[in-house]
């Protein structure tokens, strides 16, 4: 594969430094369906929150309907502003005593309209048993940009990497340029993933791999945002290549969207490396009839050894 890699400090300064050619290679996600507009579900059925024009918190909120088992929906926000990086969480509904209603993300991109409208596309999946529904909860991070990727071709990547500091948590917005009048200029990250280098009391390395999915070149600013960490609990010591799962409990309050990240420990002198494989929300009916949230998370190891670390979560509400 094809990349670049640039380093930075996450701090005032970015050193923009061209490494080498890097990246692990991954597999498309499924095609997009048709886009509904969020906006308007949001207005109909949910509301617009505090962070809709931009800031920290709940940016919109709507209901999806009934999604048939192993069903998908794809929403586009639409006039998103520069500095929103988004996480998407769910609150399902439609449970039963026997079955789980659950939904995850599985692909998301940002885009850019001829005439400079961004907008934030994102594919959800009903990955349970039952036909149920869920309340989509947009959260927005305020972003700042420390890097470009300069022209990428359609199919194109790049991967990219910085420094950060322990305990806190990143998420990636990006912000296209490029759009033609006859089609739009479409960015997507592909994956991300956290690195303990190798040198004793270092920082981590959060790495983010991108790709053009559109039909034009065109390039993209990469915008971090950053959040401290309100919960954290051990990742279990695993193989190399090997996956592990949890599910957090009582994930309250039901209006909370979740930003999952990884501190990597452990496996000096060798880097462990972990990648947030899977998020997914569901719905449990206890045995006494009473509604919980819960989160399952996936971790796998990317990295040569058999090593741990921290799960590391932010609460984003409004």
């Amino acid at each position: 594969m094809g990349g670049r890699i640039r380093g930075a400090v996450v701090a005032a300064t970015v050193l923009g430094l061209i490494i080498a050619a890097a990246g692990i290679a991954q597999a498309d996600p499924p095609a997009q369906p048709s886009l509904r507009d969020a906006r308007t579900a949001a207005m109909a059925s949910g509301e617009t929150g505090a962070a809709a024009t931009g800031g920290f918190g709940t940016a919109a909120t709507w209901f999806t309907g009934s999604v048939a088992a192993g069903g998908t929906q794809g929403w586009t926000w639409t006039n998103a502003p520069a500095d929103a990086a988004y996480v998407v969480g769910y609150n399902p509904a439609g449970a039963t005593t026997s079955s789980m209603c659950q939904f995850e993300t599985i692909s998301s991109q940002y885009v850019q309209l001829w005439g400079g409208q961004r907008q934030f596309q994102f594919t959800l999946k009903n990955v349970g048993s039952i036909a149920c529904g869920a309340t989509v909860q947009l959260a927005a991070v305020s972003s700042s940009a420390y890097a470009s990727t300069g022209g990428v071709s359609p199919g194109g990547t790049q991967t990219h990497l910085w420094n950060i500091p322990w305990h806190t948590n990143w998420v990636v917005g990006l912000n296209p340029s490029g759009a033609t009048s006859s089609a739009a200029c479409q960015f997507r990250v592909t994956r991300t993933w956290f690195v303990q280098p190798g040198e004793a009391g270092a920082l981590r390395q959060f790495w983010v791999e991108i790709k053009n999915v559109g039909t034009i070149s065109c390039q993209t600013d990469i915008r971090l945002g950053s959040t401290a960490v309100t919960s954290s609990f051990n990742i279990a010591s695993m193989a190399s290549g090997a996956t592990w799962s949890t599910t957090w409990t009582n994930a309250n309050p039901v209006t909370s969207v979740y930003l999952v990240g990884a501190s990597p420990q452990g496996s000096w002198p060798i880097t462990c490396q972990f990648e947030v494989t899977r998020v997914i929300y569901r719905q449990r009916i206890n045995s006494n009839g009473s509604s919980e949230r819960q989160i399952t998370m996936s971790f796998k190891n990317l990295g040569g050894t058999t090593c741990g670390g921290l799960a590391e979560l932010q609460t984003i509400a409004a």
